[in-house]
């Protein structure tokens, strides 16, 4: 059996894997990462190179694999989705594979603001299971966008990660599924001190037969303190430690030596799960007491420790290398001969047996491709006018020609097979007051899943207006507002007269302390000008500056108080202020996280311990725009419905705020010009923006603030569209 790495080797042969974690300094010397490889070199059988590990910055991951290799360990090339984009990951995978790393690890990676440099835009092209998927792809010789790779293939052994304790629980072994199919070999978990509940993580994944598919390597945190442990367990999202443990350590004479029990036992225990096929230890620092911990729970010497850096690769001898590698060319390209005179004939018979089926296979998509683009073509933005309820009874009739029902599709199957009603219910939010007040929330079942439960309250669309005279709008967003942009009332005016939004929300740009630096004044006359333009709700954004947002909003609460007024957005760094502000003026709040499921959770969390109810809490995710973050915003938001609904998560079941407009025009796409290659610019903005709100909202945004009017008016009609569909019931 030919094996692409001594990783892969090992856990093929039937021996327990050990992997460990080692991060790169933060500074420009190899020496620190050569010291602890040189102390576990022949103790483990690779060593995953962090890839600055909480969003810190760190000497680079494919730099420590290199370092690592020169002294005997093989390397885990750590990739994050945080700060490259598919171009810049797909470069770094070949040039990894060239310098001779076989196993890389793949994963999403921190927010920037968990970081030292919190201001750092966040890229998330893709989330840790598209990431999988991608290096799979170039395993089989096609980069992402398709075309084929014309030359050698990085054939890696690909990892990934899992965390049996999160939130959703029962989603975990989902997710699990979806890295595995999507091209994971090996998975590490994060640290694991409950076995109790790691059992019954393994238990689920042995039953979906998903030990089979791929090797799970549990996760190990040896505790070096009581601090360490009972920080871990109060503040780490996602972590279970036993209270026992913690008491272990609190009372510990000699806290070094009782962290090494403890992970021994947890070894000891672990490793007879049915599953389990190895232990990824995260020293954390503590790397010289790593061998200790294996020699007491049997796992050193290792297998083929020997074999795992052969001279010519401590030389890079490269004519020797080549030499080697020419020579499996050779014998890899007479297996690809053999079986490429297979397919042939084997597709001669397709085409000479099933041309009928294919040729009807082909043309019934192609008409129904032809009658959606065709339809689109007559609700493009260049050419949108107010909706005519002729026009949307026209578009809803086309539509049902192309929607099949749900009954038609289910027709004589069992209803359980297709029906998975939820358990859960999402909030009813009210915000602004009177006959003109808006209710969020609501839902029962999924976005559009009318089949399984209520949809809940409609889908809502504000309109944004800015304090300031904007400096950065381009002009096919601009000419739609220089007339009355000098005037926060009457651009709130032309929005909603004219443009049809809903309610207004009213970003407080001018506050920020690194533009304009504007005090609480100015915000209350800005707020005053657009309450007495408008009857319809508003929203109060501050400058997403926690301390200046604490400043400006706790005065601005006075002004807001009789309205019922939507503000925000609070985070974890002024959730007491401006929580005990909401809970004095009982005002409906935005809860902003940053892309975290957890973090969403314990924010929720820790405003209801202040006082505010869960029923005043609208959650912001953290969106990110198409092409800027969309699949790792939707992948959370996700995650939080599917908590909130099918694992019935109280403190999850609150409506989504998307704030669409600030993130899409702020994209560069949107201010380049129009040219034969890019088309033309306003229908690139506007269908940017169009696509971004339609995607939350099939993530299950309810609430969203856009920024064109033509992205307001196609996206009105693109989501009525889908919820009338919707709720054609079988």
């Amino acid at each position: 059996m030919k094996f692409r790495s001594n990783l892969e080797r090992v856990l093929k042969s039937g021996y327990m894997a050990i992997t460990c974690e080692l991060a790169p300094p933060k500074h420009a010397s190899l020496e620190p990462l050569k010291k602890k490889a040189r102390v576990l070199k022949g103790y483990v059988d690779a060593a995953n190179i962090t890839d600055c590990q909480v969003a810190m910055v760190r000497l680079s991951s494919l730099a420590g694999c290199l370092a690592i290799m020169l002294e005997g360990i093989e390397p885990i090339l750590q990739m994050t989705c945080r700060d490259r984009n598919r171009i810049a990951m797909q470069s770094d995978l070949l040039g990894a594979w060239a310098l001779g790393i076989r196993n890389v690890f793949c994963t999403t990676g921190d927010h920037p603001t968990f970081g030292d440099h919190p201001q750092a835009k966040p890229v998330f092209d893709l989330d840790s299971v598209q990431l999988v998927a991608m290096v799979n792809q170039l395993k089989q010789g096609r980069f992402l966008n398709g075309q084929e790779i014309k030359g050698e293939n990085p054939r890696f052994f690909i990892g990934a990660t899992e965390n049996p304790f999160a939130d959703p629980s029962e989603y975990r072994v989902r997710r699990l599924a979806k890295k595995i199919k999507a091209g994971a070999e090996f998975i590490q978990t994060q640290l694991v001190y409950d076995v109790t509940k790691f059992k019954q993580f393994m238990y689920i994944a042995h039953n979906e037969g998903l030990t089979e598919k791929a090797y799970i390597l549990a996760g190990i945190v040896p505790p070096k303190s009581f601090r360490m442990i009972d920080y871990i367990k109060s503040h780490l999202p996602g972590s279970c430690v036993p209270e026992d443990l913690v008491k272990r350590m609190r009372e510990a004479k000699d806290p070094l030596e009782e962290g090494i029990k403890i992970a021994v036992e947890l070894i000891e225990q672990i490793k007879e799960i049915p599953g389990v096929k190895g232990f990824h230890l995260m020293a954390i620092g503590w790397e010289e007491y790593l061998p200790e911990i294996l020699k007491k729970t049997g796992f050193y010497p290792r297998p083929f420790s020997q074999d795992l850096l052969p001279e010519d690769t401590k030389t890079f001898s490269l004519r020797e290398q080549e030499k080697k590698h020419l020579e499996e060319e050779i014998k890899n390209l007479k297996e690809h001969l053999l079986r490429l005179e297979s397919l042939i004939t084997g597709k001669k018979e397709i085409k000479e047996e099933d041309s009928e089926k294919v040729s009807i296979t082909i043309e019934t998509p192609k008409e129904k491709t032809t009658a959606v683009v065709e339809d689109l073509t007559k609700t493009s933005p260049s050419s949108l006018a107010p909706a005519k309820e002729e026009s949307l009874t026209g578009e809803k009739s086309r539509l049902k020609v192309l929607y099949r029902s749900l009954s038609e599709r289910a027709k004589g199957l069992p209803e359980d097979l297709y029906r998975e009603p939820a358990s859960g219910r999402i909030r009813e939010v009210v915000f602004g007051k009177g006959d003109k007040a808006l209710k969020v929330g609501g839902a029962e079942a999924l976005p559009f899943h009318s089949f399984e439960g209520s949809l809940g309250q409609p889908l809502r669309i504000a309109m944004e207006v800015l304090d300031v005279v904007p400096e950065d709008f381009p002009e096919v967003l601009a000419k739609y507002f220089k007339d009355v942009w000098d005037d926060p009332g009457s651009w709130a005016k032309k929005c909603v007269e004219e443009y049809g939004a809903e309610a207004i929300a009213v970003y407080l740009l001018g506050i920020d302390p690194n533009y304009l630096n504007l005090g609480a004044d100015h915000a209350k006359r800005v707020i005053e000008k657009v309450k007495k333009a408008v009857d319809v709700p508003l929203i109060i954004w501050g400058c997403d500056n926690a301390e200046k947002d604490t400043e400006v909003l706790r005065e601005v609460a006075e002004v807001i108080k009789d309205d019922n007024i939507l503000f925000g957005p609070i985070v974890e760094d002024n959730y007491r202020t401006l929580g005990a502000v909401a809970l004095g003026y009982q005002l409906p709040v935005i809860a902003q996280s940053p892309i975290d499921v957890n973090i969403a959770k314990q924010l929720n969390i820790l405003l209801e311990n202040l006082g505010v109810p869960l029923e005043k809490i609208i959650m912001d995710p953290s969106v990110g725009a198409l092409g800027y973050g969309l699949e790792y915003t939707y992948s959370v938001m996700e995650r939080i419905r599917l908590a909130a609904l099918y694992s019935n998560d109280v403190k999850l079941q609150n409506p989504f705020i998307c704030n669409v407009g600030r993130e899409v025009w702020k994209t560069k796409e949107t201010s380049l010009p129009s040219d034969e290659f890019m088309g033309e610019a306003e229908m690139r903005g506007v269908m940017m923006e169009v696509i971004t709100a339609v995607s939350l909202a099939l993530a299950g945004g309810e609430l969203f603030i856009l920024r064109h009017p033509k992205s307001l008016e196609l996206t009105k009609r693109v989501l009525n569209l889908l919820w009338t569909s919707s709720e054609q019931k079988p």
